[in-house]
């Protein structure tokens, strides 16, 4: 237990391990080179790195970690991943309501919209649409006549 506790000790004294990038992703590190990054491997207290995706990917869960006091770094029980996003256009629908869930800023993988019909007009194709792991919706967009 002694041995533990000094063990624990000694960790924090270094900063932060540098972690991994999210799959389709990338981390900015702020005033180090790429040389700089390859050979360092604990990073001080307090530093903040960011997550950047790939173009047609948004980031879903924390964009920005910090280095805490304790050797780990911010909300790493929310992992960051780079989802592909759907095309917008599917989140509006003439004369009737296209209701878009489970969305961050953007449509991304695992949103999905409900299309409903003003009064006086009814739905033509399905009722809802789901933004795939390809980026593309499962249903093409409805028309209300």
């Amino acid at each position: 237990r002694v041995l533990l506790r000094r063990v624990l000790h000694l960790v924090p004294a270094a900063g932060c391990e540098i972690i991994h990038p999210p799959r389709d992703g990338g981390i900015r590190y702020r005033g180090l080179t790429p040389e700089e990054v390859q050979s360092v491997r604990f990073l001080p207290f307090d530093y903040e790195i960011e997550y950047v995706c790939r173009p047609d990917r948004e980031i879903v869960g924390p964009k920005v970690r910090k280095c805490q006091r304790n050797g780990t770094w911010t909300a790493m029980g929310h992992p960051s991943r780079c989802l592909r996003t759907c095309p917008k256009m599917h989140l509006s629908l003439e004369n009737g309501q296209a209701v878009a869930r489970a969305m961050e800023r953007v449509p991304v993988e695992g949103t999905w919209t409900e299309y409903s019909c003003n009064p006086g007009f009814r739905l033509l194709g399905s009722a809802r649409s789901n933004c795939t792991k390809l980026g593309r919706w499962s249903t093409p967009k409805p028309v209300c006549e």
